[in-house]
Formats: structure tokens, C-alpha cells, sequence
């Protein structure tokens, strides 16, 4: 198969963000591989499930520094998703939006086909070749990320999350009862701590930004401690400082406590579902 061969089926089979670019560089060493990557281009490639559950076990072990070194290319969204895969948890906090993580495919669909929300936005640094270039494209890259709460040793994710997200009008009225009973179902699982932050409460510290996600590392000589992704109008950022980290961790903790407790935002989203 030719790199346009492959990159044609990976589109045709994942509806992924693959590209010739990326997978020249894949294939160069030019960039990281992520496991996610490995699995699918052993699917298509027919590799026996020994053999490809040993390269995916390679490739979540790598620990090589320019993991943590983006250059013009995989910084903003794209570096994030990467970050992800090998995160051993995420903490993150959302006032406009249900986080990614937790979305159903519909919510996606409405958020990615929003105009703020372009490619050249979420993006920053990419090149266009190497992202999906339609909201579905992105809704399934969104979903196919979900697949880490799921895995062996899945994700931790604890997530907070302004009422404002729930009260937003949305074309479907259905849409946002589907979703909130998809966070009544996922509340549910060990790995997943979702808490509600109400109006109630008032103005609190750690809004300055619609949304900001912390992730924290397994231990390794090549792995920082945490790592800060956060959306602003000019577009993403990824913050490594530890000053910087430290304060977002801190904002972290204060929300937290502000938030209604796991349990009684349960009821809180019951009683939002049940109002229809």
C-alpha cells in the first residue's frame, strides 16, 4: 500500500485525521506514535492480535523527552489529544460546555458544528491536512477519545461543571435530555466523578476561562507531574509551568468544594432530567 492507500483506508474505516503528512512522519520518526494510531493502522494492515497488543503496549510505554517538547505542529487540540492517551488522569472544569469526554455523538455533533469552534481554532499550529475537516470528522475523533474511560486501566476523569453548561438552548430539545441521562449513567462508574458547581453558588475563582483541563502523569524520568490545557478566544494553550499549573491545580481545589458533592449532583442532574 502506497501512503495515500493507507491514509485513504484510515479515513474510510475511523473517519480519522490521518493524512500523507502525518503518516510520513509516523513513519520517519519525524513525530511521537500514539497508541491509538498503532491499533489502527494494525487493523488495516492485518496484523496478527499478539503482535499488535505487544506494539500497543510499546507504544503506551514510550517515554521519550520530545513527548513534552511540541514544536509548531502538535501544539494547541491535537497536542492535547496526545497528552491524553497516556494521562493517567484528568481533572477539568467546564462552565459553557459538557466536556468532551462525557458527550454523547448528537451533543458533538451540535458543539463541533458550531463556527467559533473551527478547525483553525481548536487546531492552532496544525496543519489542516493532518485534522478532520468536517464536524462529523470531528464528533468521531471527540467519541473515539471516550474509549480511554472504557479500557483496562481506564482514565480517571473528575470533572466540574457549571449549571450555565445545562441551561444552554440547543436545536434539539432532546438533545440535552439525551445527554443528561448519559452523565447519570457514566456518573456511575468508579473512574468517573462528575460534580456540579450551581448557580447558587455565585461568582467564584478559577472562571477566567470557559474551560481548563489538568492532567496528571504516571510517574517516569520523562513525564512532567501535570500539564494545563485551556480554551481562550486567540485558541488553545498548553501550560507546563510549574507556577502556572500550580495555580490552575489550586483554582481546581477551590471548585471543588464550592461544587455539590458527587452524590447530590446526581440529584441535581436527575431533577433536570426530569424536568424535560
Amino acid at each position: 500500500m502506497t501512503i495515500a492507500d493507507v491514509t485513504a483506508a484510515m479515513k474510510e474505516r475511523y473517519g480519522s485525521s490521518f493524512s500523507t503528512t502525518k503518516l510520513s512522519r509516523l513513519e520517519t520518526a519525524k513525530r511521537g506514535v500514539i497508541p491509538r494510531d498503532v491499533h489502527d493502522l494494525c487493523v488495516l494492515y492485518g496484523v496478527s492480535e499478539n503482535e499488535r497488543g505487544h506494539l500497543i503496549e510499546l507504544a503506551k510505554g514510550s517515554r521519550e523527552p520530545e513527548r513534552f517538547q511540541p514544536d509548531d505542529d502538535t501544539r494547541g487540540y491535537r497536542w492535547y489529544i496526545e497528552l491524553e492517551q497516556i494521562a493517567a488522569s484528568i481533572r477539568e472544569f467546564s462552565s459553557m460546555f459538557v466536556p468532551g469526554l462525557l458527550q454523547t455523538a448528537e451533543y458533538a455533533m451540535v458543539v463541533e458544528s458550531l463556527t467559533l469552534l473551527s478547525p483553525i481554532y481548536y487546531y492552532h499550529g496544525l496543519p489542516t491536512e493532518d485534522l478532520p475537516d468536517t464536524a462529523e470528522g470531528r464528533s468521531n475523533l471527540r467519541l473515539e477519545r471516550q474509549k480511554l474511560l472504557e479500557q483496562d486501566n481506564p482514565l480517571e476523569l473528575h470533572a466540574v461543571i457549571d449549571e450555565n453548561a445545562f441551561h444552554r438552548r440547543l436545536p434539539r430539545s432532546g438533545v440535552m435530555d439525551d445527554q443528561l441521562r448519559h452523565l447519570l449513567e457514566v456518573s456511575t462508574r468508579p473512574n468517573i466523578c462528575i460534580q456540579v458547581i450551581p448557580f447558587s453558588v455565585g461568582l467564584y475563582p478559577g472562571a477566567e476561562t470557559s474551560y481548563w483541563s489538568i492532567l496528571d502523569f504516571p510517574p517516569g524520568d520523562h513525564f512532567p507531574r501535570r500539564t494545563v490545557y485551556a480554551e481562550a478566544p486567540t485558541g488553545p494553550r498548553i501550560l507546563d509551568h510549574e507556577v502556572d499549573v500550580a495555580r490552575i491545580d489550586n483554582a481546581f481545589e477551590t471548585i471543588t468544594r464550592l461544587a455539590l458533592s458527587p452524590r447530590d449532583s446526581r440529584s441535581f442532574i436527575e431533577s433536570l432530567s426530569s424536568r424535560g
